[in-house]
């Protein structure tokens, strides 16, 4: 069982002695090993702990959920304990984490603060808020429950803070109201998800209803707008509010788009020895065990496994077990003979009192789709691309003779026809990068960017006699260089399938945010089409790849943000960009917190 633990070490994992004291961790601080499980904890989650423990010790297994305090920082883990042969063994995730803002003794003097907040030591909590009564009732109820979580306004800024009592009072502020979407991304079941949603439509003040596979929360309404929910291009759910405010209607499309990245990011801290495809080898690879879960991923159950060689159901053995004989394997690549199927995994293993521990992962389908992913770039690439610059150059040769006007015209076409297939190569490749690549963000003058693309394309704008105003601020917004092919593919899109005679960009700031707009007068969209035109390689007849909307929405979701898109026909398009602004640390001797 602990070569088993061990392996798992990108989760929070540790084994505790019959005692309860900490033998091994993974995650976790070392200075733990030696000390009480229980003692590791403060206040309330030490009795929480203690249940932890003692359930395990009486039933052979618990879970929970538990507050862990290193320092100024708070990790949220949630684990289960097993019992076996007398020791405990643990597998979880870290949920979350926590960093205290500030810490007051209990008549409110700030003993100590965040880098953040570090103006505030040294003062009076009571010194600074406005509203004192009413923070009194907050830290009574903190004192009474030993938590307190709620609304607060910093600076007329909507905010949250959780205050707890230990032998001090800890203020865990969130100056950003959409910093609960950072949390719900990190959320590692869907009961999670769903929790973290419910509370953040709660704080909208807003009756709702919400349903993510077979999870609900709330209340359901006939006359109710829908946010559809989806896991990759499958239905997973769906949130339901009344018609409202443009501001609450924005906040809820925003959270719908966290939740189908949460739930694409999800690994559920719920996964214990069990969950996990699991063999023991001796060392000279003869088969002595097997789980539950290994015998469904190969199709064989133990009696026709057991006894024999893995080489017989695996390759590259020699190369595992060479590999081995440094102590430990991890990721080796391995291509498998199951009973009914073949199928590649990766694999992690440890040698423990003589034999050779386990855990497989089947990784079957990503590598079927990177290797097609892979023949189709190389296609696109180095031949369709190549030949296409081949006939490009023979045109302008063709053009040098003499031909006839009708002739130019054909001529002008063909080649048009051409940097349409090589900007459809252009745009596969690019989706493909972002889809394998997620690239670093840091501040991005906008303003330059998107004047230099407005720029790029005036030929083709003064051909088609279209205007373009850019009225965007001097500011920069967190993004990365494929900020630029948002906006090339924005402009193309409406040059190329709008009719339009006028485009605006133009700019506002809005909380964290700045929000840029793209709007065009041309033909606009149909409202039953508006769900549609993001997806890969939608369009609807004449030309176009369909890829150019697909990868603007794709790259917005890479920078957190969201697109969003208004049309009527006959009245244009209007798309609307949510970009992160930088985070500006505000100087705390014109800060207002209001309780």
């Amino acid at each position: 069982m602990e070569g088993i633990i061990k392996l798992f070490d990108e989760y929070v994992t540790f084994i505790l002695d019959g005692m309860g004291n900490f033998e091994f961790v993974n995650n976790l601080s070392k200075e733990l090993i030696g000390k009480s499980f229980i003692d590791a904890f403060e206040g309330e989650e030490r009795k929480k702990a203690a249940k932890i423990f003692y359930d395990a010790k009486k039933k052979g297994r618990s879970e929970g959920k538990l507050i862990l305090k290193i320092g100024n920082e708070r990790k949220i883990i949630y684990l289960k304990v097993i019992k076996h042969n007398g020791k405990f063994y643990s597998i979880g995730n870290e949920i979350k984490k926590e960093e205290v803002s500030f810490i007051t003794d209990f008549l409110g003097n700030i003993l100590q603060a965040s880098e953040e907040w570090n103006d505030l030591k040294g003062k009076n909590i009571y010194g600074i808020v406005e509203g004192k009564e009413r923070l009194e009732e907050i830290l009574s109820i903190v004192l009474d429950r030993g938590e307190y979580e709620g609304k607060i306004s910093i600076n007329e800024k909507p905010a949250r803070v959780i205050i707890r009592a230990t032998d001090v009072l800890e203020f865990i502020i969130e100056e950003d109201i959409y910093k609960i979407f950072d949390n719900l991304l990190k959320s590692k079941s869907i009961d999670e998800i769903i929790d973290k949603a419910s509370q953040f439509l709660e704080e909208l003040n807003t009756p709702f209803y919400i349903k993510l596979f077979d999870k609900e929360r709330g209340k359901i309404e006939e006359n109710f707008q829908k946010f559809l929910i989806y896991k990759g291009n499958e239905f997973a759910g769906f949130i339901s509010i009344p018609y409202s405010d443009k501001e609450k209607v924005d906040k809820v499309e925003f959270l719908r788009i966290a939740i189908s990245n949460a739930i694409e990011n999800i690994d559920s801290a719920k996964n214990i020895i069990d969950d996990f495809a699991i063999y023991k080898t001796d060392m000279e690879g003869n088969i002595i065990y097997v789980n539950n879960c290994f015998e469904e991923l190969s199709g064989y159950n133990f009696e026709e496994l057991e006894g024999k060689k893995i080489s017989d159901f695996s390759e590259n053995r020699d190369k595992f077990f060479e590999e081995l004989k440094k102590g430990k394997v991890e990721k080796f690549l391995s291509k498998w003979k199951g009973k009914n199927r073949e199928f590649i995994a990766t694999e992690k293993a440890r040698v423990l009192d003589g034999e050779v521990i386990v855990v497989v992962s089947d990784i079957t389908s990503e590598k079927e789709k990177e290797k097609e992913a892979e023949f189709y770039n190389s296609l696109l690439r180095h031949d369709i691309y190549n030949k296409n610059e081949v006939a490009i150059g023979y045109l302008g040769l063709l053009e040098k003779t003499n031909i006839t006007k009708k002739q130019e015209l054909f001529i002008k076409k063909i080649r048009e026809a051409l940097h349409d297939i090589n900007r459809l190569v252009n745009n596969v490749k690019k989706a493909e990068e972002i889809r394998k690549i997620k690239k670093e963000i840091q501040p991005v003058k906008i303003k330059e960017i998107i004047e230099e693309e407005c720029s790029l394309y005036g030929e083709k704008l003064k051909e088609k006699d279209i205007k373009i105003s850019c009225k965007i601020n001097d500011v920069s917004i967190l993004a990365n260089d494929l900020i630029r092919d948002i906006f090339s593919n924005l402009i193309d899109n409406s040059i190329k399938h709008s009719n339009c005679k006028n485009i605006e960009i133009y700019g506002e700031r809005e909380g964290g945010f700045y929000k840029i707009y793209f709007k065009d007068d041309g033909k606009g969209i149909l409202r039953e089409e508006l769900e549609k035109i993001f997806e890969e390689g939608w369009k609807k007849g004449g030309r176009g790849s369909g890829m150019g909307l697909y990868i603007v929405k794709k790259i917005m979701e890479q920078y957190d943000g969201k697109i969003e898109v208004e049309s009527e026909l006959g009245k244009g398009v209007k798309f609307t960009l949510y970009f992160h602004l930088p985070k500006a640390k505000e100087k705390t001797e014109m800060l207002r917190i209001r309780f």
